[in-house]
């Protein structure tokens, strides 16, 4: 059965490529650059002899992925599982974007991720599979920064919702990680408040927890008391974390 990480040139859809390769699954890797895509794919097939294949195409230019994803997956097994590791912020997201900006933010954040998983959902039902989404502690409550891309991500989780409660877990488990800071090239050099989670520790995490059921989570786990306490705090006193 194949295993699809979207957005697998990421800090965490890497890391996810690697742990799948190393438990043996098929893969079907998809970023927007070719090269990496090869190079990722020649690296996992020499250190694993994993079955894998690759797709490169601009996620957020495309009006339905989920066919180029399906035409991918003639030649290889059944999908079983799909695990979108895509998204992308900006720093300057603070109100004042325009709407190509706006519409790449959008995109890229949850029309590409409902879409292919619109897609793949009949093969995953006939695989009794599992599709994993990936949110952000951004969603928990509005903010003057990463506007758009919060607004996103909570539709994003509005949509895991919905599927978790239209489909049993024996049926399809659907997963959803509601991701704290997590070490890559948009947090690199960044003074954030709290830890950063390393990418390959969350990917090992989600990959041990692939058949284990429907949920949505915080990862790490402690950010599920910051975000209880972010949601509660009066507005008086969260208008003033502009930070």
């Amino acid at each position: 059965m194949t295993a699809i990480v979207v957005g697998a040139s990421s800090g965490l859809g890497r890391a996810l490529a690697l742990e799948l390769a190393r438990s043996g699954k098929p893969l079907l890797l998809i970023a927007s650059d070719a090269r990496d895509l090869d190079a990722m794919a020649s690296d996992l097939r020499l250190r694993f002899k994993a079955t894998v294949a690759t797709l490169a195409v601009e996620l957020a230019a495309s009006a339905d992925p989920g066919a180029r994803i399906l035409a991918s997956l003639a030649d290889l097994p059944p999908a079983s599982m799909l695990l979108l590791a895509v998204g992308m912020s900006r720093s300057d997201d603070d109100g004042t974007l325009g709407a190509v900006a706006v519409g790449q933010l959008l995109a890229i954040n949850l029309h590409v991720p409902i879409a292919i998983t619109q897609a793949l959902l009949p093969a995953l039902l006939e695989s009794r599979g599992t599709v994993v989404g990936f949110g952000s502690i951004a969603g928990t409550r509005g903010r003057s920064r990463n506007i758009v891309y919060a607004a996103a991500k909570r539709g994003l989780e509005t949509f895991f919702q919905s599927l978790r409660h239209r489909h049993l877990p024996s049926s399809l488990r659907v997963q959803f990680y509601r991701l704290g800071f997590l070490r890559s090239n948009l947090t690199f050099g960044l003074k954030l408040p709290l830890p950063v989670a390393e990418p390959a520790d969350v990917a090992r995490k989600v990959v041990a927890q692939l058949q284990r059921g429907s949920f949505a989570r915080h990862e790490p786990r402690w950010w599920g008391i910051i975000a209880l306490l972010v949601r509660n705090l009066p507005w008086f006193a969260f208008r003033r974390m502009r930070d």
